[in-house]
């Protein structure tokens, strides 16, 4: 995040929606008809492949997609970051290439490059600004709020409820052991880590963006009583995490550098932990992370020699062959980004690292000047943290690699030319101002520097600039 990234009120942090121009708006029922391919549970067989309901979306809007964001370019410029996301999931084919033949190829490289790459086209195209992530909120929002009694039915009869009273699906329950006395809900996915996820993504959403912003206290809860009912790991340190960083920002809004300032905190906490401690910062964080040793253990070891894999297979990874490890411990690997090395080899992960970078550092850094916008930005920043930390110790796949995928790419729209703006005077300047004087409010940063200024009869009055070419808003009505 950056310190820019949360309103702190509309006075100070935001122009009078009266005062802005609104952003083009994308089709974003394609957005809403994607959330609920997520949750429909029937599947097409077609030879090898699994058609499954957010798989057949994506296919159908991905050709029209592709074209309109990279070669008619009506989804704003397209950025470093986009080109990099492509590059990761192209680099796929000729990884597994090196390891199977061609015919053995097209089935997985597409499923990943639709899911990975696809799902993130599509969010590019269809959230366009604050407005459309505002409405995708709402919507998970609802779809949150339809699965939590199902799922704490599961939790406590130990019965997967839901499964049940859906006939002739193609979900299986998961038997994945009781915790805390409890079954490990699943709800209509795959498995409870990946209704965890999903859940777990909604706090950061939920707090700053749900509307009204009185049903930020209900959103959360539901996100969080969802996510307890998956008793997943990662789902919980996603929870924890977003907590941080609101909490943070809560208590350190009227700090600038506040997120610079966290940053050199997280590295000094880093540092200071590895040299007074026995094990690594990361053994540290996985043992009070877990729910028991074995598991903390577990995610060690796979570490370990899911590093030592990647190391002997640096450029296009191991495909999907088995990974060299003691005989005894299990094929799983708990960690997405690991595993995305493992198979595929360092220049993807590097890749997609990098255009996540960067889409972090734009979308934290655009100036928004509607309370709106920032707020947007705000749960996206915040629920994309809880997905990248949670991500080491958990693995996306199937329609959950396409929903992060889409997370990802719902908030670009910050960065390239998506937001809400300050007119021209041209636009606001339709008739001579009275000779009086204006009131001008001059955002900076957060906070904002209001002044009094004389003005001309007969002259528009240009934008005001702060000296860090920040957003501005003048009120000059006659």
């Amino acid at each position: 995040m950056s310190d820019q990234s949360i309103p702190r009120t509309r006075a100070r942090g935001a122009a009078p929606s009266g005062d802005v121009v609104a952003a083009e708006r994308g089709p974003v029922w394609v957005a809403f008809l994607f959330f609920a391919s997520l949750l429909i549970p029937y599947y097409i067989k077609l030879g090898p492949v699994l058609l499954m309901p957010h798989r057949i979306v994506l296919i159908t809007f991905f050709v029209p997609f592709f074209l309109k964001l990279y070669v008619m370019r009506r989804c704003g410029p397209v950025i470093s970051a986009d080109w990099l996301m492509l590059g990761s999931a192209l680099w796929v084919a000729p990884a597994l290439m090196t390891h199977y033949p061609f015919a053995q190829v097209i089935a997985p490289f597409g499923i990943h490059f639709l899911e990975f790459f696809g799902a993130y086209v599509l969010a590019r195209v269809t959230i366009r600004s604050g407005e459309d992530f505002r409405r995708m909120v709402g919507v998970f929002f609802l779809v949150l709020l339809l699965l939590l009694p199902f799922a704490a039915l599961e939790s406590i009869t130990r019965r997967p409820v839901l499964i049940d009273l859906i006939p002739g699906i193609d979900i299986r329950p998961v038997n994945a052991g009781i915790r805390l006395n409890m079954r490990r809900a699943q709800t209509i996915f795959a498995h409870p880590i990946l209704f965890g996820t999903f859940a777990s993504t909604g706090f950061g959403l939920f707090w700053y963006a749900l509307r009204p912003r009185g049903m930020r206290f209900p959103g959360v809860i539901v996100a969080v009583m969802n996510t307890i009912f998956s008793l997943s790991t990662g789902a919980l340190l996603s929870i924890v995490a977003q907590t941080a960083f609101v909490t943070w920002e809560a208590i350190m809004k009227t700090t600038r550098n506040r997120w610079r300032l966290f940053a050199i905190l997280s590295a000094t906490g880093y540092i200071v932990i590895d040299l007074i401690s026995n094990r690594s910062p990361f053994h540290v964080l996985v043992s009070y992370a877990t729910f028991s040793s074995g598991s903390a253990y577990n995610r060690i070891l796979i570490w370990r020699y899911g590093s030592d894999n990647v190391w002997a297979n640096p450029f296009f990874g191991l495909g999907f062959n088995d990974w060299e490890r003691p005989n005894w411990m299990g094929a799983s690997v708990d960690n997405f980004w690991l595993l995305m090395a493992m198979r595929y080899g360092l220049p993807m992960i590097l890749m997609m690292i990098a255009a996540l970078f960067i889409i972090l550092r734009r979308v934290s850094l655009a100036k928004l000047v509607t309370e709106g916008d920032q707020l947007a930005r705000a749960g996206y920043l915040t629920a994309f943290g809880g997905i990248v930390l949670a991500g080491g110790t958990v693995h996306y796949w199937h329609a959950m690699m396409a929903f992060v995928a889409f997370i990802f790419g719902s908030g670009v729209w910050a960065a390239t030319g998506g937001a809400a703006r300050v007119p021209d005077t041209s636009e606001t300047a339709e008739t001579p101002p009275e000779r009086r004087s204006a009131y001008t409010r001059q955002t900076v940063g957060g906070g904002a520097i209001e002044g009094i200024r004389r003005t001309r009869p007969g002259r528009p009055q240009p934008v005001a600039r702060a000296s860090r070419r920040v957003s501005a808003t003048t009120s000059s009505k006659s």
